[in-house]
């Protein structure tokens, strides 16, 4: 079946009363793509209405779109990593390793570079995430945006990859009962860090889902 087949599909069914909710369903259902399918919605009312369905402009993606959302993910791995290393690096000293002759000693000198870093990207990842917000107010489409979605999902395979990981290296070291309270702690480092970061975009695309679905309606 090819792309004119879904307009004589289509042209029969709603010569037969069916809507358009009903027409798009059996066609995702069959595998054809989001896409293909409005294409074809939007030639079907094209030719019945004689005329063109407007285009709003500034809604289309751009290269600033993408310097956003690549710069507030950028940020976010550079913070949220600061803030894990310095986390481990308080847990090395109220929970010492006793194996080692020499207490750990905490000093300024382990936790600069952490503290930098968190200092400089936390603000930018802040800053940007509120333009994209403001972005959003004004032009709610843009939450449609392939861009947004492919680099949330990225967010997201990444976050579940973490929590995935620091799941199997906690059952590992319990199952080898190697369990120290330091170790506990890192693990619940890394689960609440990243696992917050998953929560956040899992809840982001679930809007974006909830637009989509009124806007088809």
């Amino acid at each position: 079946m090819d792309a004119p087949s879904i307009a004589a599909f289509l042209s029969a069914a709603k010569e037969k009363g069916a809507s358009d909710e009903l027409v798009m369903a059996l066609l995702k259902e069959r595998g054809w793509p989001e896409k293909e399918i409005y294409a074809a919605v939007a030639r079907y009312y094209e030719e019945r209405t004689g005329l063109a369905i407007p285009v709003r402009h500034g809604v289309s993606e751009s290269a600033k779109d993408a310097f956003l959302y690549l710069l507030s993910f950028s940020t976010l791995a550079t913070w949220t990593f600061a803030l894990a290393a310095l986390l481990f690096e308080l847990i090395h000293a109220y929970f010492p390793d006793r194996t080692f002759e020499n207490p750990y000693r905490f000093q300024l000198v382990n936790i600069s570079g952490q503290l930098a870093a968190i200092i400089v990207a936390f603000p930018i990842y802040a800053w940007v995430m509120a333009m994209i917000g403001r972005d959003l107010d004004r032009s709610p489409a843009k939450a449609l945006s392939s861009v947004r979605r492919w680099l949330c999902y990225l967010a997201l395979l990444i976050a579940a990859g973490f929590v995935v990981g620091d799941l199997i290296t906690f059952l590992n070291y319990f199952l080898r009962g190697e369990l120290t309270v330091r170790f506990v702690l890192k693990v619940l480092t890394v689960l609440a860090i990243a696992g917050g970061v998953f929560w956040y975009y899992f809840s982001s695309l679930k809007e974006d889902e909830a637009l989509r679905e009124s806007a088809a309606a």
